[in-house]
């Protein structure tokens, strides 16, 4: 979504309008602060689960439920400073297909998965760039430009496959979503080091607050100075080589590359970290918001299951946990929801 913003005017002949640094430290409270609210919530549904779901707090279910909750974050984190920014991308779950599409073919082809995980990260990272440059030198909107990105990266992964399902059984690659280092599921490891990574990139660098001036007032930004389309492409980048790794880490808990994989992938994306606290307007992120909201998802999801819950009464949920999410942000900044819709 494009933020549409206030410019403000040098004073008569001054220089441009500075964007005030914040301090990493202050940032990483409003984040965490942020976060809070999700606490109470997460533990009800615990709760509740526990309550009423059989096994649902059994050590297997448990892990399953951080695993899952690991695999989602990665891509999250990244939509966390797209969002931040004022932004979004539709585009995230066609990037899983395609990526992961590209990965087993490799594989399936003769070549090791090294090489093949490769394919598949530079695969998502022109994907990224692609819609950077839509969006920064084309000047065309983020939601039209990544929902046209959704439809043509989800067709050329059909195409790429044939609209048939691409099967390995190759151990590397099974590795990303069963292996242990340390006893630890490995993507626990993947998003701990990716969350440790967030924090530094989203707190402690000038391209966190570039991210966060940008999504507060883009044209302030410019006119300090600040690379705007630079940072807006480098996101969007970001997004395209976590959706890689997204895709890697499904289709080797699969041990198959579709074009159909990541279907709704976007709306997961987007709703951990909305209901994590980041705002949708821009200016604000909640890299721990990110990553609760990413277990309730999952807490919710993995209850429902184990109650019997038919899949699309779980999507039904998920959406419905994201309006609620968008209209307490609302009421929190006193701006009525229609806003939203004027902001982007």
């Amino acid at each position: 979504m494009s933020t549409v913003l206030t410019t403000t005017e040098p004073d008569g002949g001054g220089a441009p309008p500075r964007v005030p640094p914040t301090s990493g430290l202050g940032q990483t409270l409003r984040g965490t602060v942020a976060a809070l609210p999700l606490l109470p919530p997460l533990v009800l549904v615990v709760v509740g689960f526990a309550l009423f779901a059989p096994n649902f707090l059994t050590g297997t279910n448990l892990e399953n439920i951080v695993v899952a909750a690991s695999i989602i974050v990665v891509p999250g984190l990244a939509m966390t400073l797209c969002i931040t920014m004022g932004e979004f991308d539709l585009s995230v779950g066609a990037t899983v297909a395609l990526t992961g599409a590209v990965t087993c073919t490799v594989i399936r082809d003769g070549s090791n998965a090294p090489t093949a995980l490769a394919a598949g990260v530079l695969v998502g990272l022109a994907v990224g760039v692609a819609n950077g440059l839509v969006v920064t030198k084309l000047g065309v909107t983020p939601f039209i430009a990544t929902l046209a990105s959704m439809v043509i990266v989800r067709g050329l992964a059909r195409a790429y496959t044939d609209s048939r399902d691409v099967i390995v059984n190759d151990s590397t690659l099974k590795y990303l979503a069963a292996g242990r280092p340390l006893g630890i599921p490995f993507p626990v490891v993947l998003a701990v080091v990716a969350i440790a990574v967030a924090l530094y990139l989203t707190y402690r660098t000038r391209f966190g607050r570039w991210v966060a001036a940008i999504g507060s007032n883009r044209d302030a930004a410019a006119l300090s100075g600040l690379p705007v389309d630079r940072v807006r492409i480098t996101v969007y980048a970001l997004i395209g080589l976590t959706g890689a790794i997204w895709g890697a880490t499904i289709s080797a808990q699969l041990q198959k590359g579709s074009g159909n994989l990541g279907l709704g992938f976007e709306l997961d994306a987007i709703t951990i970290v909305v209901i994590g606290g980041t705002s949708l307007l821009g200016g604000r992120a909640s890299v721990f918001g990110t990553v609760l909201g990413a277990l309730l998802i999952e807490v919710i999801r993995n209850g429902l299951n184990l109650l019997n819950v038919a899949p699309a009464y779980q999507r039904i949920s998920i959406g419905l946990l994201l309006v609620a999410a968008l209209a307490i942000q609302a009421i929190r900044r006193k701006v009525p929801l229609e806003a939203l819709d004027d902001k982007h």
